[in-house]
């Protein structure tokens, strides 16, 4: 069937809810975590600290498989496969979890859980926008974050009542179950790896030409993987998401600012619901600003919060505080492919974005840690957010630079930078 004038049709958006629904399952995983993990190290007999290693090695091996085989598997497979193979065995091995009695069990079901769940889970929807959409690429990662939201109320409405009734195993096998059914039905219903499957263009092109042009333009992946740019921006990226590991901190270090549990869970909802609009408005500032000019403001946002949790306490400024940090908050899932793209071009975006998504999951795995280690140390808070408000202002700078250098590089050179791809 002929390729047919791009629309923002139907199936277009059945693609970005899709992808955003597969998310959400990296969110309900995230956030259950914390639900989970401490009447499962009671069960087991271990310390809280020793059951928690299940999130490093769950993030380590899916960044280290992301950076890899991540690219290579999704060039072979496509998208669509990918989502079904790594999400139906992700949530098998999560389900598993709800068998085990000894610790062992736990950690190689941790590395079992993490192999392919982010490839299958986030970096398919990266790509997944590249390819259905050439204009307005921000917004639909804002939309498809916005939906990936929805991982976020199953773990605060669905779990609880679950674990407290049934138990931890319950809760993982619930987690296995809705990963697989949710995989399958991404997979066999709503997600096609590219338009031309289905007879449609990517959203602003108006030929497959403009189309194709638009994935051959600027530096080749080998020569874009030696250059600073790409350290620097892998490395400042890998900063932010670390700090964004706060999260899971949120209301310990609410309590050293005056706010009992209930207070703090009042707020932590706040960031959730506030999300939702706040994915929708960076992505929206990305297509029309610019990506620069909408991670600076991210990162401006962060400064300021960070600086009043440090500063303040009492409800009202910590509530404020929240809010300017709500945009940060989202920026790596949505900035990070972005960023990648302008940074480098189409030509190396599908072989790089292995790399740049896996510094999501290594910032948590670094900054998880460190922050509950700074906050033994010292007694409260006050240390990490010292340290961390340092972080940003050197990762901010350097996700900057590598942005502007890098398309320097391959924009001065418009027609070298758009030569075919071999083969």
């Amino acid at each position: 069937m002929a390729a047919r004038l791009a629309g923002i049709s139907p199936r277009h958006w059945m693609v970005v809810v899709g992808s955003g629904l597969l998310m959400s399952l990296n969110v309900l995983m995230f956030l259950a975590v914390g639900l989970l993990m401490p009447p499962l190290a009671e069960t087991l007999g271990v310390g809280l600290g020793q059951a928690m290693v299940f999130v490093s090695i769950n993030m380590l091996t899916g960044a280290a498989f992301l950076m890899v085989a991540g690219p290579f598997l999704l060039r072979r497979l496509q998208p669509r496969r990918l989502v079904l193979l790594g999400g139906v065995f992700t949530g098998l091995m999560l389900f598993a979890i709800g068998f085990i009695d000894q610790l062992w069990q736990l950690y190689a079901l941790a590395f079992a859980s993490g192999l392919m769940a982010t490839a299958a889970m986030q970096m398919t929807g990266a790509a997944l926008v590249n390819a259905w959409f050439i204009t307005h690429r921000g917004l639909m990662q804002g939309v498809l974050m916005g939906v990936a939201g929805l991982g976020g109320i199953v773990a605060g409405l669905v779990l609880p009542p679950v674990v407290g009734a049934y138990g931890w195993r319950a809760g993982f096998e619930v987690v296995g179950a809705l990963t697989v059914g949710l995989a399958l039905v991404c997979g066999l219903v709503l997600i096609r790896s590219h338009p031309t499957d289905v007879g449609l263009l990517a959203f602003g092109a108006h030929n497959l030409d403009e189309e194709e042009e638009a994935e051959t333009d600027g530096m080749p992946a080998a020569a874009a993987m030696r250059t600073p740019p790409f350290a620097a921006l892998l490395i400042g990226l890998t900063g932010f998401s670390g700090i964004m590991s706060l999260q899971q901190h949120f209301a310990s270090m609410m309590s050293d600012r005056g706010l009992d549990l209930t207070a703090s869970g009042t707020l932590i909802t706040m960031l959730s619901l506030v999300n939702v609009g706040t994915t929708l408005l960076l992505g929206a500032l990305a297509d029309r600003w610019g990506p620069r000019t909408a991670y600076l403001l991210a990162g401006c946002l962060l400064l300021v919060a960070l600086s009043l949790f440090l500063l303040t306490s009492g409800y009202g400024p910590q509530a404020i505080a929240v809010l300017l940090f709500s945009i940060p908050t989202i920026t790596p899932p949505i900035m990070t492919p972005i960023l990648l793209r302008a940074t480098f071009g189409g030509r190396a975006f599908v072989p790089l974005l292995g790399a740049a998504t896996a510094t999501m999951p290594v910032g948590i795995a670094i900054g998880s840690p460190l922050w509950g280690f700074a906050k033994d140390a010292a007694g409260d808070y006050t240390l990490a957010l010292v340290i961390a408000l340092c972080v940003a202002a050197v990762a901010i700078p350097l996700v900057t630079w590598a942005l502007w250098s890098g398309q320097r590089r391959w924009q001065r050179t418009p027609d070298a930078a758009r030569e075919p791809l071999p083969g």
